[in-house]
């Protein structure tokens, strides 16, 4: 299981067709458009990129989950005032930290924004106040360039000069394309009286005022982003629960791209656990969380790299350790040792819990499936890695009992479980290099950081992320923001039913569908298994 030291060549051959498009560029406006015209004909027409395949890796779900009349639906809704009252969202404001924690806190601001029957509008820095190379956490494509001129003494000393398009998305809207569904098409209000600066200090304190556009009219603008959002959250989530059956619970319900039937059962619902996940249920089959054209079109061609096969069914795990083990979840590990007969926590076998924990999630001998003679049926299952500790996994597999091949073991008598990591190399996992601390000392990149090297580990990331929450059965864990928001997108509304059964109730009022009333039965999370510590699951986001 030696791992790569050799790029994948399809995906370096994003930067290999940058390259080769700069001659075009020079001949022509260099305009984001003329580029993006060429790239995408030139891709589409050989075998590297498919554009019929941009939508299959735009989002964490299938497409079959997705429900694309809800943009229809939402224009339908819209009052004339639907940009009087506004939640402006700053993700700026928690740009320091990893994938998981920023969609995540993006999650909480989309929860709280449709609660409070508020669109939703990102603020963005501007390039001069962002402190990103190429102005975004999420590094830079080769499509935020935009080749400019400079003259010196004669125009036969002109040169190019590449600098990123004043209209490319900065920070993380250039990750995420934010629906207008959420924002109602609404831009950032009171331009001429309120700078990038005021809304950063409004942010602070969670502030809510009333201002005045250039053409005269009102607006409300709850800020946000970052932990003040959090703490908010923190502070009403126990109430954002209560008072259903109720309108209001309808409106929010529709305001996360629930049909009239769906906003009417989640009315109905009365324990946290079912409205949560009725919310993710919602949130999801609208496809809230869509990624950018480049973002869909650099994981695909990423993804196409890897061994495993993605066209069949796959299984995956996720083994997160590093920051979070040392300060966030000692405590968890701790008690998996101690439940193994390890009782001195000075003393530990590791500080971390090992991989066959994991593993031992898989059914035991006792439900394998057997034949007609009672034999034992061998079921083969394609399982994917993703971790920032891929060495040490590594030789874990290869301590492990009855190995089929290096990749390749049975477990538990019935399972014939074969391993596959991501093909690069790298020397850093997270978005920010070895945590959300940065690179640690003495590990940094050589040549220092830059905005092309942060949009390869995002891509990475993505890429990770996208086959975990599509995976047939995740085995994770919550400590880490990635275990919740991947269960988080695992979420589903079941299948449709019949709002009324024809029954009536005692007060001669239709009654609900009999055989839907057990908690949870309105979603389904697809098969995910918790490895270790708590299996308790929050609000959306949190």
């Amino acid at each position: 299981m030696k791992r790569s030291h050799t790029p994948p060549l399809a995906y370096g051959a994003v930067l290999f067709v940058g390259a080769a498009v700069s001659t075009f560029l020079l001949s022509h406006d260099g305009s984001i458009s003329s580029y993006s015209d060429f790239f995408g004909r030139e891709l589409s027409e050989g075998s590297l990129y498919s554009l019929k395949d941009a939508e299959k890796y735009s989002n964490l779900q299938d497409v079959s989950d997705i429900d694309y009349s809800i943009e229809e639906r939402a224009q339908a809704n819209n009052a004339e005032d639907k940009c009087s009252r506004l939640i402006l969202y700053l993700p700026d404001t928690f740009a320091d930290h990893g994938h998981g924690s920023q969609i995540n806190n993006y999650i909480l601001g989309v929860t709280t924004s449709t609660y409070l029957d508020r669109a939703m509008v990102l603020v963005e820095p501007p390039m001069d106040m962002n402190t990103y190379a190429g102005g975004s956490q999420f590094g830079c494509p080769i499509d935020a360039f935009r080749e400019t001129m400079t003259q010196t003494s004669s125009l036969r000393h002109q040169q190019a000069n590449w600098n990123v398009a004043s209209d490319f998305p900065l920070g993380f809207s250039r990750l995420v394309d934010h629906p207008s569904w959420l924002s109602h098409g609404c831009e950032v209000p009171c331009s001429g009286t309120h700078s990038y600066k005021d809304w950063r200090r409004l942010a602070n304190r969670f502030d809510e005022i009333t201002c005045t556009n250039p053409d005269g009219t009102e607006v409300n603008v709850m800020v946000s982003g970052g932990s003040r959002l959090r703490i908010h959250f923190r502070k009403y989530e126990s109430s954002m629960t209560l008072g259903h059956p109720s309108l209001a619970a309808e409106k929010w319900a529709t305001n996360l791209g629930a049909t009239p039937v769906e906003a009417e059962i989640f009315s109905d619902l009365k324990g946290k656990r079912e409205i949560w996940d009725y919310v993710l249920g919602l949130m999801n089959k609208a496809g809230f969380l869509r990624f950018r054209p480049w973002i869909a079109r650099d994981v695909e061609l990423f993804l196409k790299t890897f061994e495993l096969p993605m066209g069949e069914c796959y299984d995956a795990i996720h083994v997160r350790r590093g920051d979070k083990l040392v300060e966030e979840a000692r405590e968890d590990v701790v008690k998996y040792w101690l439940s193994q007969g390890h009782t001195d926590e000075d003393n530990l076998p590791t500080n971390y819990v090992p991989f066959a924990a994991y593993l031992s999630k898989w059914d035991g001998p006792d439900a394998c499936p057997v034949d007609d003679n009672g034999e034992v049926q061998v079921v083969k299952r394609n399982v994917y890695i993703a971790t920032d500790d891929p060495i040490v996994v590594h030789e874990e597999i290869a301590a492990l009992p009855n190995h089929i091949s290096p990749n390749t073991i049975l477990w538990n008598d019935c399972h014939e479980l074969t391993f596959y990591f991501n093909p690069t190399d790298d020397s850093a996992f997270h978005l920010n290099g070895d945590g959300e601390g940065g690179f640690e000392e003495g590990h940094e990149i050589e040549g220092g950081d830059s905005c092309f090297r942060r949009y390869h580990r995002n891509i990475v990331s993505i890429a990770d992320m996208m086959i975990l929450s599509k995976a047939r059965t995740f085995i994770g864990e919550y400590n880490s923001n990635w275990g919740r928001m991947i269960r988080t997108m695992r979420v589903r509304l079941s299948e449709p039913v019949s709002r009324h059964d024809g029954a009536t109730d005692g007060d001669g009022s239709i009654a609900m569908e009999r055989n839907m009333q057990e908690v949870g039965s309105f979603t389904r999370t697809l098969d995910t298994r918790v490895a270790w510590g708590s299996d308790r699951v929050g609000a959306p986001g949190y």
